[in-house]
């Protein structure tokens, strides 16, 4: 057998594993995670950028290291439906159950005294689910907040994200042919968004949807598939100009 024939057979079978997990033992958290599974990427792509619905997510933590110890102190969540918010919207402190450092609270200024009696990540984690559902995700550098919500989602439900996302640095990089890493402020300053509320949840996602709405257009029609547009994020050509002022 090819080695190439041997890796996707292996791939099979740890997916056919992984459907097979037990569902957690609560109706609830079983329908959630029952729900995440169902989802079909392909489908949520597919479907126009204008008629999809999107979920602009930004958190603050504790710090950088998702499984060494660090947690989530808060969360904010924005739908969008196309390129325009519908107002709803989803906003938590969450009581990490360890002290926040010093460093951190310089950051977003969340401290231990503002989420001692909020509750824990266990608590709210299914209404967060719920407020996902089958969104297509966007985020500054997502990746990070994607790895501390599939960590609290496989602990407490058995499951992860399979939603897909967009990455608005990504887009960015896309878009002007840049190369390397940029901040939030350097690309809300590039799209003409005004930084409010830096380094608060809330305040972070605001700035990524505002990004998003700017962006999109000039990547994909509005009539095209998501697809497209995510497929733009992983293209780079050198010979993009920046974004008009």
């Amino acid at each position: 057998m090819a080695p190439t024939k041997r890796i996707r057979n292996l791939l099979g079978h740890l997916q056919s594993l992984v459907g097979k997990t037990r569902l957690p033992d609560d109706p609830h958290l079983a329908k959630l995670c029952e729900n995440f599974r169902r989802q079909n990427k392909k489908q949520i792509l597919a479907k126009p950028i204008e008629e999809s619905r999107f979920v602009i997510i930004d958190t603050e933590t504790t710090g950088f290291h998702v499984y060494a110890g660090d947690e989530m102190v808060s969360i904010a969540m924005l739908e969008y439906k196309g390129l325009s918010s519908t107002g709803r919207e989803y906003l938590q402190l969450i009581n990490p159950n360890r002290p926040i450092p010093e460093e951190s609270t310089a950051i977003h200024h969340i401290t231990d005294q503002d989420v001692a009696d909020s509750p824990d990540i266990a608590i709210v984690l299914p209404e967060i689910a719920e407020f996902i559902g089958d969104a297509v995700l966007i985020g500054h550098h997502i990746n990070f907040d994607i790895r501390f919500l599939n960590k609290y989602l496989k602990r407490e439900i058995n499951c992860q994200l399979r939603n897909p996302y967009l990455d608005t640095m990504l887009l960015f990089t896309s878009h002007t042919g840049r190369i390397g890493q940029y901040s939030l402020e350097e690309v809300a300053e590039c799209c003409k968004i005004t930084v409010v509320d830096r380094h608060t949840a809330r305040g972070d996602a605001l700035m990524a949807g505002g990004i998003f709405s700017c962006l999109a257009p000039m990547l994909s029609n509005p009539d095209e598939s998501v697809n497209h547009l995510y497929n733009q994020q992983f293209s780079h050509d050198p010979n993009k100009h920046e974004i008009a002022p």
